[in-house]
C-alpha cells in the first residue's frame, strides 16, 4: 500500500486537514469489501448451510467486536496513534487507539485502502486471512445475543428496546417476561428468573426472526 494511502487509512477525523483526508472514505468502501469477502468465504466454507445461518455468522464476524479484534491483531490502533506522537493530538490519539468503535473503523478503512491500491484479489485475501481465525468464535452459540443484536441493528441504523410485560412470583423467586421491540414492533419474547436473562432470550428470538427463522 502506498505511503499516502496508508497514512490516510490511519488518520482520524479529529486531526485530518479536511474530511477527505480522514479514513472515513476508505471505511465506507471497506465496509462493502468486507461484506462481500465474508459472504463469499462463508458460502464456500459451509456449502450446505441455510441463508439465515450464514447471515448470522457473517453478522457476528463483521460486528464491531470482531473488527476491533482484527485491528488489535494488526496493530492498527497503535500505528494510528504513532502518527501523532509529538503533536497536539498525541494524547487524544492514544485514547482513541483503544476505542472499539475506532478500531473497527480502522479495519474497514484498511481494507478499503487495499482495494483501491491493489484490487479485489488482494483485499479479499486480506479480509479472509484476518477474519478466518475468528470463525470458531463466531460459531460459538454462547456469544451474547443482546450484543449481537445491537451491533446488527446499529449497522442498519435501527435500535432495539426491551420492555417488561410481566413480573410474577415472590420477591425471592421472581419470574420476568420481556419483549424486544424493533421499529415499534415486537420481534422476540423471552422469560427468565432475572430481567437480564429474559432480555437475552428475547434478543436471541429477535435475531432469529430477523434472519427469517422460527423463533
Amino acid at each position: 500500500m502506498a505511503a499516502e494511502s496508508r497514512t490516510r487509512a490511519l488518520t482520524h477525523a479529529s486531526w485530518a486537514a479536511s474530511p477527505g483526508d480522514s479514513y472515513e472514505r476508505y471505511e465506507l468502501l471497506g465496509d462493502a469489501v468486507l461484506d462481500l469477502a465474508l459472504g463469499a468465504f462463508l458460502l464456500e466454507r459451509f456449502p450446505l448451510a441455510a441463508e439465515g445461518e450464514l447471515s448470522r455468522i457473517k453478522n457476528q464476524l463483521r460486528s464491531a467486536r470482531f473488527c476491533a479484534v482484527v485491528a488489535r491483531n494488526e496493530g492498527l490502533g497503535d500505528r494510528m496513534a504513532a502518527l501523532m506522537v509529538g503533536t497536539s493530538h498525541e494524547h487524544g490519539a492514544w485514547r482513541l487507539s483503544i476505542n472499539r468503535s475506532v478500531l473497527a473503523d480502522l479495519t474497514e478503512a484498511a481494507l478499503g485502502a487495499i482495494f483501491l491500491q491493489q484490487g479485489w484479489d488482494e483485499a479479499n485475501a486480506a479480509a479472509v486471512d484476518a477474519f478466518e481465525p475468528l470463525l470458531e468464535h463466531a460459531l460459538d452459540p454462547r456469544v451474547d445475543p443482546k450484543t449481537a443484536l445491537q451491533e446488527l441493528l446499529q449497522r442498519q441504523g435501527r435500535r432495539v428496546a426491551y420492555e417488561s410485560v410481566e413480573e410474577t412470583g415472590p420477591a425471592h423467586a421472581r419470574h420476568y417476561r420481556v419483549v424486544a421491540i424493533i421499529d415499534g414492533d415486537v420481534h422476540g419474547e423471552g422469560e427468565g428468573a432475572s430481567r437480564r436473562t429474559a432480555e437475552q432470550h428475547a434478543a436471541r428470538r429477535a435475531m432469529r426472526a430477523l434472519e427469517g427463522r422460527d423463533a
